[in-house]
């Protein structure tokens, strides 16, 4: 009896030693994954930076404003640092434009309003995502575009959660501090369609998808009675068409957004990780430049 007592307790001692190395080593293996994991996002995030740092849209003249998510400094939190963890608020998205004087940051004091980072965003890169409901990064102080201007590009790196919200969703503008009819030039999308929006005078001509990822890029030229804007749609082939009236859009020049309208209404919610823009209309081999970097950069398929 005292045998058998001896070996079941030498059993049970081994036992528990086991199970102790396998919790060990299941640490260690959780351990790597974690830093691999890590690693993986940083090598994702230098690629990505170093496609930036190279790509032609620098050297693409009228650039008057440029802001993406990967590059040291290109956002700010709300205690004024550059570090970020998932879900930490937004203060602050930075205009990277070298030309900038002064430049276009478009920022947000109140942290009610404040949209927030997504570090696994579109491409797994970090983006800017927006609820939907109140977030909005503004500059009220200089726009891109100067005042009654009529020829310009818009170009954006984004994912809708939804793309039939009432009232629609506005994720790029520039205008007056309250919009009016014709003063406004945005980036619009409503009951699943897509394009400019100049307050009421629009073309919306192009379907959208919900959690599908896009590169648009908008050029205007409303010195044109009709014709006046190309929308490519992950495409270096542009749909081009009129709004209403092309002479009567004369640009506002009070505040520039993104997020949402200049006057807070038409929130988007989604992921927004690049916007660019130009004070001219691209040509179709800069639209080419563009489209070959971000689809590049963000794992978009261009046709």
């Amino acid at each position: 009896m005292k045998k058998n007592q001896k070996t079941n307790q030498r059993h049970q001692a081994f036992s528990l030693i086991e199970i102790s190395i396998v919790i060990l080593i299941i640490g260690i293996l959780l351990v790597g994954v974690t830093q691999s994991s890590r690693l993986v996002n940083q090598i994702k995030i230098s690629s990505a930076q170093s496609i930036t740092r190279s790509s032609e849209v620098s050297s693409i003249s009228d650039i008057v404003f440029w802001a993406e998510t990967t590059l040291d400094g290109a956002l700010t939190n709300v205690n004024g640092s550059f570090q970020f963890e998932d879900g930490n608020s937004i203060s602050s998205w930075n205009d990277i434009n070298v030309r900038s004087n002064p430049k276009i940051n478009v920022l947000q004091s109140n942290t009610s309003f404040q949209p927030t980072f997504k570090q696994n965003g579109i491409n797994g890169l970090p983006s800017i995502n927006f609820n939907g409901v109140n977030q909005i990064l503004l500059n009220t102080t200089a726009t891109p575009l100067p005042l009654n201007d009529k020829n310009y590009s818009f170009v954006l790196v984004w994912r809708a959660n939804s793309t039939n919200v009432p009232g629609g969703q506005i994720l790029m503008s520039q205008s007056n501090n309250a919009a009016q009819v014709n003063d406004m030039a945005s980036f619009f999308v409503t009951s699943s369609v897509y394009g400019f929006a100049g307050n009421s005078n629009d073309y919306l001509p192009t379907t959208v998808i919900p959690n599908t990822n896009y590169v648009s890029i908008f050029t205007i030229n409303n010195n044109l009675s009709t014709n006046n804007i190309s929308l490519y749609t992950n495409s270096n082939t542009a749909v081009t068409g009129s709004t209403s009236n092309p002479s009567a859009l004369v640009l506002g020049a009070l505040r520039f957004s993104i997020g949402a309208r200049i006057d807070s209404v038409q929130f988007f919610g989604g992921l927004i990780s690049e916007a660019i823009v130009f004070d001219r209309t691209l040509k179709p081999d800069e639209v080419r430049a563009i489209n070959n970097y971000l689809g590049k950069k963000y794992s978009i398929k261009i046709s």
